[in-house]
């Protein structure tokens, strides 16, 4: 779940595309004996003002596994955000999430199932650098009778999990930012589940109204890849 700032004006838009490539292998245990790649292309489109913003985002892919090549759209996710604490240097308030189950889960595409995620976040700034974190709480929306661990292969995460994520990054130029993150989960309740982490380097450039970042991904634990790169673009109306 990405945080941002809210809106200056009455109210103000983006939309943005993303291109995501990824590796891996049978080496991992969630995977079983399944290695391969996938790749995909990932829409959305985000609303701010003042305090308040909102977005969903919706991605198709293509996935070889083991030999065998299928092609599908992923889980539908909106989100929404509210900045209790809105001021130059410091941000934090409430976000949530949701996704619905439009992916297939039989392919490896989607959960299968709602999930409702919450958390906390928090930003601080001052002068060019910029560190962020979050934490939350993510729960499938289930009946009980399906049960499983990390789902879905292109985007894991558990059926019941606590979830975190720390970052920061620095201006280099005035157009040109370069950082860090990392984010995960941990399973907690009845629920099968496998703690996962990720780490990721991020170099993004352009102006208030357009930017492109380009981020590359490793899987240190749990996640089921090796290595997965993010070409992104964010267009601001």
């Amino acid at each position: 779940m990405a945080m941002g700032s809210g809106s200056d004006t009455a109210s103000s838009y983006s939309a943005n595309v993303a291109l995501v490539a990824a590796s891996f292998s049978p080496s991992q245990p969630e995977n079983m004996s399944y290695g391969g790649d996938y790749e995909g292309v990932a829409a959305g489109a985000d609303w701010a003002m003042d305090r308040y913003s909102a977005g969903v985002s919706w991605a198709y892919y293509r996935l070889l596994r083991n030999g065998a090549e299928q092609y599908g759209i992923g889980d539908l996710s909106v989100h929404g955000q509210v900045a209790v604490v809105a001021r130059h240097d410091v941000q934090a308030g409430v976000l949530a999430a949701f996704s619905a189950p439009t992916g297939n889960e039989t392919y490896g595409f989607g959960m299968g199932h709602p999930m409702v995620m919450p958390a906390l976040y928090g930003m601080w700034r001052n002068g060019p650098v910029e560190l962020a974190g979050s934490f939350g709480y993510s729960r499938a929306i289930t009946s009980g009778v399906h049960v499983h661990g990390m789902a879905p292969l292109v985007d894991p995460m558990n059926m019941s999990e606590l979830s975190w994520s720390v970052g920061g990054n620095v201006a280099l130029t005035p157009g040109i930012r370069a950082g860090l993150r990392a984010s995960g989960g941990v399973p907690v309740g009845s629920m099968p589940g496998v703690d996962r982490v990720v780490g990721a380097v991020r170099v993004a450039w352009g102006s208030s109204r357009v930017e492109t970042a380009a981020e590359v991904q490793g899987g240190f634990l749990g996640d089921p890849f090796n290595i997965r790169g993010v070409l992104s673009t964010a267009l601001r109306f």
